[in-house]
């Protein structure tokens, strides 16, 4: 790797540990996909549970959402996404399924469709934090598009102005911008 390539490696290793990428789920600081959340002993008791709601009535929303969340939780990440796409059909504005669902998306080594997701629950969503976060991330250390990163956390900036880690944020970002340019832009 060149001096460049080692400088963003390290960037993106510090971003990792300094603002970590999640799911809806959680009030507290966001955790790492897959970490932070322990897997809970009776999620294959209660995913059977929701199985036979859904057998009886396949356009259960909260049943649909329920079973997609444990399926997250549990990091069945293609069995949560086709769980949480029947919700979405549903209801289509639900930024807390479309964000989980994109990060699901991210884990299965999709962040590009993951981005779309994110961008979709924005539009029908502009103020819900963990959507531009996660696109921020995703555009960071998937995309390696910096500059598009640090464009959507300043629009969490302007359109959540209640975020509890906006100093944090504006940190980083202050500390990304005074890097050598190191990515093109992409997110519009």
């Amino acid at each position: 790797m060149k001096g460049s390539g080692i400088l963003i490696l390290a960037l993106l290793l510090a971003l990792a540990a300094a603002l970590p990428f999640s799911g809806c789920k959680k009030k507290q600081p966001p955790a790492p996909a897959g970490e932070g959340e322990s897997i809970r002993l009776d999620a294959a008791a209660e995913i059977e549970n929701y199985k036979e709601i859904l057998r009886k009535d396949p356009n259960n929303l909260q049943a649909l959402i329920g079973i997609g969340n444990l399926y997250f939780d549990t990091n069945q990440d293609l069995l949560a996404i086709g769980n949480y796409r029947k919700a979405l059909a549903m209801d289509p504005t639900n930024a807390n399924v479309r964000t989980d669902m994109a990060v699901c998306y991210r884990r299965s080594g999709n962040p590009g469709q993951a981005v779309e997701e994110l961008k979709k629950a924005i539009s029908t969503t502009p103020r819900h934090a963990q959507s531009r976060y996660n696109l921020g991330v995703i555009l960071i250390q998937d995309m390696h598009d910096v500059e598009g990163g640090i464009k959507a956390w300043e629009g969490l900036l302007e359109n959540v102005p209640d975020y509890p880690y906006r100093d944090n944020l504006k940190a980083e970002i202050a500390r990304l911008r005074s890097m050598p340019a190191s990515g093109k832009q992409v997110y519009k």
